[in-house]
């Protein structure tokens, strides 16, 4: 029965009709809780009367709920509602994200899309489709009907994987389980046979055959071929004539405007192939192109500047890697080497590297300076390894001795690659053998390989540069921080044809946000600073590549004369971020012969706060999205602190979770770790003066602060006891981070409560007996419990790799995260030893920090948990490789000169 405006449904309330179709009704309706307009589709009679229906439609629901994407309208939940008048069936019903806008049909109905605009559409409907896919989640019935276009020009994709959720017979009713896109075809006659929209299905899916991802590609390419022609590819009078056109109709080509670029014509007939076998098999193939051409880009660029030719062997390996792998990587075109009239030195090659199935992470990557192959470091079972890929080879090989390693480079001849270990600077053949000590480093980010055979470093992280024999032997001291210019540390050295040595000067402030590049003589000992920025290296195109406000950039730099040339211009739009406060890792890394590797995708991702309760229920709450690092809620479960990653400097918000306001404390310098004291005062860690301290502020009241702890060595607040003392974590010479208790009463007085190096924190128990933290000191993540007294060992709960434990309020339970599960376990003391019991999955979490501090997720003391669930998806573990990356910056170079 229709609704009319005032209805109220549960919290809801009715304040008109959206629209109608076979799906059931939609109206617009407040959300009289969270105080929003949400939009609520009303399920079709069928279901109310059919419970193993709903309770599948639910189950599927669940799922869809999960997926947190800008450019895909949130399913908010499924609520079951009593129906009025009293007496009929209840409703079943899906609140949805409220979208305003027209849709993409209304666009094209007045005309094609222009290709420009038709390029940042389509791009925002791969990151979505992207997105879904990543998770397991197919739309099965795209279409421009079901995409908005906002009033700021973002995409909205509707409707995801409803389809399936509605599809009235499970797959083995003896109906292919594929058949089941979005449409209704006549329900009061036929209840429940879904066939979909016929112009947009895929061939297997008009046939009632088994769908994956590729479905949705192909309706992808109809789609754009819509927009771009105001056609559709395939039409008939009636749905057996559009179906007909869909299994054997011609596509007319022609129809595409003739400024269609020939990426995108390429591109349109992979996404149309009807054989699933020969389409394109991954969405995220189809953005890089798209996101490429809306650069001013294609897979193969040419220029006829004159310029060195390069190594025969090195065009020729990249050429046949990238076609080797074309039907599986980014690289989908290539200059083949037969081509008439190619030119052979003018191409730029791309591709990607898959690293092996046992690995589950990749943090720093290098290249070779021939850019014969590439040196990368990969997590397997929590425990980080070096695998070495030759870019004429096929497969990567882990290096043996390597277990633990950090930050490779790469000798200037290839022969070597050093890395960091426990406290020591390590080289090991490219071809394999015993990995050799070349020196003791306490740990400071970054070494470079000169070509007079020896190697720069940053000794520490508030220190300068050091320089010893790559044989072996007693560094010498090369730089010392000039605290007159508020230097604190030497990071990154990086060698410049000719011997000076690039580096990063680290000053006090906002982290690299305040960095400068400098240029050293490594004769003499001089430097002088040359511009803002962080993290530079070598391009053979004549340029100097940096990273600045969250961004890479290049700029012109003349090696005669060292000095810089021009402006700067930013390149690297997809790479991934440096840690704002000069971690470890390393994502992009450039050589000698032109080429460039690099790690794409944002380095914190996007996520929303999100409530989750003890059944395992996410409610969304009404907050953008942000690259969020941390969470805490205040003592009273009012209000949240949050860490965020922003222009490449963290932040510090403060969310009223009652109110739904926020607000950004001024709080000088690059702060981030915020945790709450129990009087309601903040504390948090500060990278003002270059090191991290931890201050204390009252966020309250007259917004006083103060320095607890203010020293040269890094500390993190981790939790406070109720008599005023402070447990943190605290750096020591040998790099490990244990956890410390610390008194403001008796501030020359530290004690140490564990002997393990600690990941992200830990947790306090709510009577402060007991100590749960995480721990790699094994080579994988476990959690440990240790009593605060410092008396008895710490004692690991399982042997599974498990993190971010936190401490339930009710004092009986304790929450972790284990294998992409949110688990909750009971505890007890028992003789004065800590004991778990039986794990329960609260929630499938994917938690949207790649960097956080403290676990991504807070309780509140009525048993639910505030989390960060991430709103895109990771994007795939994949090494971007660019074979003559310098021609390309040169190219973009000129072109931002004129």
């Amino acid at each position: 029965m229709p609704l009319t405006a005032g209805t109220r449904l549960g919290s809801y309330e009715i304040l008109g009709v959206l629209g109608k179709g076979g799906m059931g009704e939609v109206y617009r309706a407040r959300d009289t809780r969270l105080n929003r307009e949400v939009a609520i589709k009303v399920l079709p009679d069928l279901f109310a009367t059919d419970p193993e229906r709903l309770t599948r439609f639910e189950r599927e629901a669940q799922l869809l709920a999960s997926l947190n994407h800008p450019h895909i309208a949130q399913i908010y939940g499924f609520e079951d509602f009593a129906s009025t008048p009293p007496g009929q069936p209840a409703l079943g019903a899906i609140v949805l994200e409220l979208v305003d806008g027209p849709t993409l049909a209304d666009r094209i109905e007045q005309r094609a899309v222009p290709i420009d605009e038709a390029l940042s559409i389509a791009r925002q409907i791969a990151e979505a489709l992207e997105a879904a896919h990543e998770r397991g989640i197919i739309h099965r019935d795209l279409k421009p009907a079901n995409i908005k276009l906002t009033a700021t020009g973002a995409v909205k994709v509707l409707d995801f994987g409803l389809a399936k959720a509605l599809d009235p017979r499970p797959g083995d009713s003896g109906r292919p389980a594929g058949f089941d896109s979005a449409t209704f075809v006549n329900p009061t006659t036929q209840p429940g046979l879904i066939l979909g929209t016929a112009a947009y299905m895929a061939p297997e899916q008009a046939r009632g055959q088994p769908v994956d991802k590729r479905t949705d590609i192909w309706a992808f390419g109809v789609v754009v071929y819509e927009m771009l022609t105001g056609r559709r590819p395939f039409e008939g009078e009636t749905l057996s004539d559009s179906i007909a056109a869909v299994l054997r109709g011609e596509i007319d080509w022609a129809r595409l405007p003739g400024e269609t670029p020939d990426e995108l014509r390429r591109l349109l007939r992979r996404c149309l192939e009807r054989d699933p076998a020969n389409r394109l098999h991954d969405i995220a193939d189809a953005r890089i192109v798209i996101a490429d051409l809306q650069r001013g880009e294609a897979a193969v660029t040419g220029d006829r500047r004159p310029r060195r030719a390069w190594t025969p062997w090195l065009l020729g390996a990249a050429v046949a890697v990238a076609a080797a792998i074309a039907g599986v990587l980014v690289g989908r075109s290539v200059v083949p080497a037969s081509a008439p009239g190619a030119d052979r030195s003018a191409a730029v090659v791309r591709f990607a590297i898959e690293p092996p199935p046992e690995v589950t992470g990749i943090s720093n990557v290098a290249v070779a300076a021939d850019g014969r192959f590439i040196v990368y470091e990969g997590s397997v079972d929590g425990e980080s390894r070096l695998f070495l890929r030759r870019l004429d080879g096929q497969d990567s090989r882990m290096l043996a001795g390597t277990e633990g390693a950090r930050w490779p480079f790469t000798s200037p001849d290839g022969a070597w690659i050093g890395f960091f270990r426990d406290a020591k600077i390590y080289k090991v053949s490219q071809d394999g053998g015993d990995p050799l000590v070349v020196c003791d480093v306490r740990g400071g980010p970054g070494a470079t390989w000169t070509a007079d055979r020896r190697i720069v470093f940053s000794r520490t992280w508030l220190a300068g540069l050091s320089i010893v024999s790559a044989d072996g032997g007693a560094p010498s001291v090369l730089t010392t921080p000039d605290p007159k210019q508020q230097e604190i540390g030497h990071w990154w050295p990086a060698v410049l044809p000719g011997g000076h040595i690039l580096f990063t000067v680290v000053t006090a402030g906002t982290g690299l946000n305040d960095a400068r590049i400098a240029l050293l003589d490594p004769a003499s000992g001089k430097y002088q600073a040359l511009f803002p920025g962080a993290r530079a290296s070598w391009i053979p195109s004549g340029h100097i590549l940096f990273y600045r406000t969250g961004g890479y950039h290049a700029v012109p730099f003349d090696l005669s004369s060292l000095t810089v040339t021009g402006e700067s211009f930013p390149v690297l739009a997809d790479a991934q971020d440096l840690d704002p406060a000069g971690d470890w890792p390393q994502p992009v890394a450039t050589a000698a012969s032109g080429a460039l590797t690099y790690l794409a995708g944002p380095y914190v991702p996007p996520s929303r706060l999100t409530w989750i309760d003890a059944g395992g229920a996410l409610t969304p709450l009404p907050f953008a999205p942000r690259p969020f690092v941390s969470v805490k809620l205040s003592p009273d479960g009012r209000r949240a602190a949050t860490g965020s990653l922003e222009a490449g400097r963290l932040l510090i918000r403060l969310l009223d979770l009652t109110r739904g306001t926020e607000e950004t404390p001024q709080i000088a310098g690059m702060n981030w770790n915020a945790v709450w004291l129990p009087d309601g005062r903040l504390s948090f860690t500060s990278m003002r003066k270059g090191d991290f301290d931890v201050y204390v502020k009252d966020v309250t009241g007259g917004g006083a602060e103060t320095a607890v702890l203010s020293g040269p060595d890094d500390t993190d607040p981790v939790a406070w006891t109720r008599d005023g003392r402070l447990v943190f974590q605290g750096s020591e010479p040998d790099g490990a981070y244990p956890l410390k208790l610390f008194d403001p009463r008796q501030p020359n007085q530290i004690t140490r409560l564990t002997e393990q190096h600690v990941e992200n924190g830990g947790s306090l128990s709510p009577d402060e007996r007991w100590l749960v933290y995480q721990s790699a000191a094994t080579g994988r993540p476990l959690i440990y419990a240790r009593p605060m007294t410092g008396n008895g060992p710490a004692v690991a709960l399982s042997r599974n790799s498990a993190e971010f434990p936190i401490f339930l309020h009710n004092g009986r339970e304790l929450a972790f995260v284990r294998a992409g599960q949110l688990v909750v376990a009971p505890w007890r003391e028992q003789a004065g030893r800590f004991e778990t019991g039986a794990e329960r999955a609260v929630a499938h979490l994917s938690f949207g920090s790649g960097w956080t501090f403290g676990a991504p997720y807070d309780t509140t003391a009525d048993g639910r948990f505030l989390a960060l669930v991430r709103t895109q998806a990771s994007p795939p573990l994949r090494i971007r490789v660019v074979v003559g990356w310098d021609r390309e910056v040169a190219r973009l170079g000129s072109k931002e000169a004129r």
